[in-house]
């Protein structure tokens, strides 16, 4: 079966990580591959009616026998291994604050805005809007919680929660050295946090109990 450079190369980076279109086109257009996000969407339609990958943009089992025979036949030539890892990093221009947004959910399944607030201790707006700026670049992803509570006001919400995308975890693993000097701290913050909460918790159970 012959497919396109393009193809390629998409498959290529799908052998490394599972990600998106606007992820694979960030990277593809960072090295100068193709210039238009259209180029990548067209070279991905190609590969799923070719059977190669699935709608979720995995390898199928005949993707992976390809890139099989790519490297059999000398195709595999170019240097796709620290793509995802050294240009996203760079084409982003995260901040610290995203760096280390990213490292605690790395750590954690998820997190409220509320949790992130009192980790990072800065004020919630400030976090909401580099958590917008995350999602932007779908390097995390918020969901709101199923279940709504009443605040202090007696007006009802429900809370948004926050998790890392694969493509998040790969930016935050490539960037984790620049702030290799805070992650000692975070670690013990979040340890003695989590631990707390946990605490609490099983003092609400305890009550609940024996009210």
């Amino acid at each position: 079966m012959k497919i396109g450079r393009i193809e390629r190369l998409v498959l290529l980076l799908l052998k490394q990580n599972s990600m998106n279109t606007s992820a694979l086109s960030t990277i593809l257009r960072a090295k100068g591959y193709v210039k238009t996000t259209l180029s990548v969407r067209r070279a991905i339609k190609n590969l799923r009616t070719k059977g190669l990958i699935d709608h979720s943009n995995k390898l199928t089992k005949n993707g992976i026998r390809h890139i099989k025979s790519m490297r059999n036949n000398g195709h595999t030539s170019v240097n796709i291994g620290e793509l995802d890892v050294n240009v996203l990093g760079n084409k982003l221009k995260l901040g610290t604050k995203e760096k280390i947004l990213l490292y605690i959910l790395t750590k954690i399944d998820h997190a409220s805005l509320q949790f992130l607030t009192m980790i990072t201790k800065e004020d919630a707006k400030n976090i909401a809007s580099v958590l917008s700026r995350l999602e932007d670049n779908e390097l995390v992803y918020g969901y709101k919680n199923m279940i709504a509570f009443t605040n202090a006001r007696g007006r009802r919400y429900r809370p948004k929660y926050y998790r890392i995308t694969s493509l998040g975890i790969i930016v935050s693993s490539a960037i984790r050295s620049e702030i290799s000097n805070m992650t000692s701290a975070i670690d013990a913050l979040l340890e003695d946090t989590l631990k707390l909460k946990s605490e609490m918790s099983q003092l609400r159970t305890s009550y609940d109990k024996y009210a």
